[in-house]
């Protein structure tokens, strides 16, 4: 009965502990955020040498053995995230660009994935570290970083449709966009029970 308990416990530490990292990770990912939004030109620099980086960073697991037509893919898809970079931070998130980015981010993840399941000699460790700086930092840091077209955000829309809202249109990262969407329930309904408590 104890171990039956202690295990109970034990996967509910393991749960708490995964909600607290993605947690972290997402307060983490907004104070960048907000930090890109004040520098986007130094943002956009540090993208750039960053992918270069990384370019030597490829490289060298190569050298390691590691499938060479898969580091050369992951390079190429590295350079054709990079193409945003001439309208950064604006991105207009309807472009065949940006979808097809998406689909090359996945894709590449996939790829990588499915590589080191068949080569399990690899330790957990290197693996992670391949996948993070290899695969996820560059569209990580981009999406994290660009920002919708105006027509995109729902302050423009408003505009657009004459149903008032601000006129002053302000520019915020894809990332903020998309935390503020997923507040937008409760925020709502404070309105909603502001508005009956008055």
């Amino acid at each position: 009965m104890a171990t039956v308990f202690l295990g109970a416990v034990t996967t509910l530490g393991w749960v708490l502990g995964a909600l607290f990292i993605v947690f972290s990770v997402g307060c983490g990912l907004y104070v960048i955020s907000e930090w890109v939004e004040e520098y986007p030109r130094q943002t956009r620099k540090l993208i750039q040498v960053s992918v270069w980086t990384i370019d030597v960073v490829h490289l060298l697991v190569a050298l390691d053995g590691v499938s060479l037509w898969r580091v050369a893919l992951s390079v190429c898809a590295n350079h054709i995230y990079t193409l945003h970079l001439a309208t950064f931070p604006l991105v207009n998130v309807t472009s065949p660009a940006f979808l097809g980015s998406c689909a090359l981010a996945v894709g590449n993840h996939f790829m990588w994935f499915f590589y080191f399941i068949q080569n399990l000699s690899f330790p957990f460790g290197q693996v992670c570290a391949l996948m993070f700086f290899c695969v996820w930092l560059v569209p990580l840091a981009l999406f994290v970083s660009l920002t919708p077209m105006d027509e995109s955000l729902p302050s423009a829309r408003q505009a657009a449709d004459g149903s008032g809202g601000d006129s002053k249109r302000t520019r915020q990262n894809m990332f903020k966009v998309m935390f503020t969407w997923f507040r937008q329930p409760d925020d709502t309904r404070a309105r909603r029970q502001s508005l009956h408590s008055e």
